[in-house]
């Protein structure tokens, strides 16, 4: 079990959002998280990346409690995410963003060796002929490409997709479905937030969906 969460419990103000979730992921698996506008999808996200404090419950990843942990130290731990706002640097080239997102520096020259990874992420998400493009040039859906090589730059264990292929267009969203079934290959555990039905039956191996303050298992027909 990779990410343990266990009766964690969140309320804001006289609003009880979460009562007594549960949630267990598995290595290498992909996971997807439904439910309506409200019910606490991207919340969730916030509380197990370190963004919102649970008032009760227990989260362990890799066998350490991240319940109080910031985002920086869960980030280091090996859980990356990407957001619905993308939070790419626009006026930073393709390649600088992924750079300054793997080295954590903001302005140094990167060395030979940095300057492979960056394009061995790049190529991984079709954006290696983009390199030299500001960020701000690319695409909506290029963009997301961008935001997932970032996620990766990370080297995460764990990678939760907020939305993924919303708003973009056929071709890219089949490239981000591959790329997503080629991290599964990798081990590399995926929780995405997602609402295409063709999508996920086509990554999914479970699906959550999110109401009544806590989780159901829904059934898929499963084509990965």
């Amino acid at each position: 079990m990779i990410l343990s969460v266990e009766n964690i419990n969140k309320s804001f103000g006289e609003r009880r959002l979460f009562e007594n979730l549960s949630l267990y992921l598995e290595k290498g698996k992909i996971y997807s998280l439904m439910g309506s506008n409200g019910s606490g999808k991207t919340t969730l996200f916030n509380i197990l990346t370190g963004f919102v404090k649970v008032d009760s419950g227990k989260i362990q990843f890799n066998n350490n409690s991240i319940s109080s942990k910031s985002p920086t130290e869960i980030n280091r731990l090996g859980i990356a995410r990407t957001f619905q706002d993308l939070r790419i640097i626009h006026g930073l080239t393709v390649r600088e963003n992924v750079l300054m997102v793997m080295e954590k520096k903001m302005f140094h020259i990167a060395t030979f060796e940095e300057f492979n990874k960056v394009n061995e992420i790049l190529k991984k998400v079709s954006l290696l002929e983009y390199a030299d493009h500001l960020g701000s040039n690319l695409s909506f859906g290029q963009q997301k490409l961008l935001t997932l090589g970032c996620c990766l730059a990370n080297k995460p264990v764990l990678l939760l997709l907020d939305e993924p292929i919303a708003g973009i267009d056929k071709d890219n969203k089949k490239i981000i479905k591959d790329i997503i079934l080629k991290l599964k290959n990798e081990e590399i555990t995926i929780l995405q937030i997602e609402h295409d039905m063709e999508f996920i039956e086509e990554t999914s191996d479970l699906v959550f969906q999110l109401e009544d303050k806590g989780l159901k298992i829904l059934e898929i027909n499963n084509n990965c």
